[in-house]
């Protein structure tokens, strides 16, 4: 897999670089941030959403539909349990450019096969080691 740098920027801001794509990450900032890019959980739950749209996109190419325009809107919703914030819900509205008929069922069959839906489900297991970046003297 590819690597994926975060580096801090100020405040709770941070950049993010994978494969040559460098974006930022912040929170909004009635949650202490300076709003300089999506949060962490827009991230989360548009990963889930683009996932899922491109094993639609996938499904669709060899169904011979077409997905050419489809949208995707997606809303969440937090609840906190215990002092701790998670996303609860996802809803995922999709507009598509036809009627995919009898196909709908498969459609949707392939959006709920995507792996950051999977890897939801069954949580990944996180390995996290914290070491003192040592000084260039």
């Amino acid at each position: 897999m590819d690597l994926i740098t975060l580096k801090h920027e100020k405040g709770l801001c941070f950049s993010v670089q994978v494969r040559g794509h460098k974006f930022l990450m912040d929170m909004p900032k009635e949650s202490k941030g300076q709003d300089q890019g999506p949060s962490p959980a827009d991230l989360l739950a548009a990963s889930l959403g683009a996932c899922m749209g491109m094993h639609m996109a996938l499904y669709s190419e060899t169904a011979g539909l077409s997905c050419e325009g489809m949208e995707m809107n997606l809303v969440y919703n937090l609840v906190e349990e215990q002092g701790r914030k998670r996303i609860h819900t996802v809803t995922i509205d999709v507009s598509l450019p036809e009627d995919p008929g009898e196909r709908n069922a498969a459609l949707l069959r392939a959006a709920k096969n995507c792996i950051i839906r999977n890897t939801l489900e069954k949580a990944p297991l996180i390995d996290m080691e914290i070491t003192v970046k040592k000084s260039s003297e």
